[in-house]
């Protein structure tokens, strides 16, 4: 998929919401400002959440309720210098299992994969700048 301006990768990511149920991962990999984060503002939208996303990176972990049972768990792990450790203090594992939230990681690529339930539900997204400014070309594995 291409899109060719922050409202369009935003309004990918809300239409990408649509397939989402509780207990998925997200996986979102792509260099600094290919839109990960807009994508995942469009799904926060998509799926209702009525508070604004914002990037993770200071604090790691945003949460933000979508129900009285769910919720949409926003995950940047650019910052993290020892993933193993790091995550293991997050509690990384319990909150990618949770089957009632729905969990979204950019920068996929710095976690352990043994950190992923077996049983949960993943989706990969690759995102790449394009040719023109703001361009992106998003590459979505369907869920497996």
């Amino acid at each position: 998929m291409i899109t060719r301006s922050p409202a369009e990768t935003r309004a990918a990511g809300q239409a990408f919401a649509r397939q989402l149920q509780a207990g998925d991962v997200v996986l979102l990999e792509g260099p600094l400002g290919s839109g990960k984060t807009l994508f995942v503002q469009g799904i926060a939208e998509g799926l209702g959440a009525s508070a604004l996303v914002t990037s993770p990176s200071f604090v790691l972990l945003q949460e933000y309720p979508l129900s009285a049972e769910r919720v949409l768990r926003h995950l940047d792990l650019y910052r993290l210098h020892d993933p193993t450790v790091d995550l293991d203090r997050l509690g990384l594992p319990e909150l990618l299992a949770d089957p009632q939230a729905i969990t979204v990681v950019e920068w996929a690529d710095r976690m352990p994969v043994e950190a992923l339930a077996k049983e949960s539900r993943r989706v990969h997204v690759r995102f790449e700048h394009g040719q023109r400014e703001n361009e992106r070309t998003l590459d979505i594995d369907r869920p497996q």
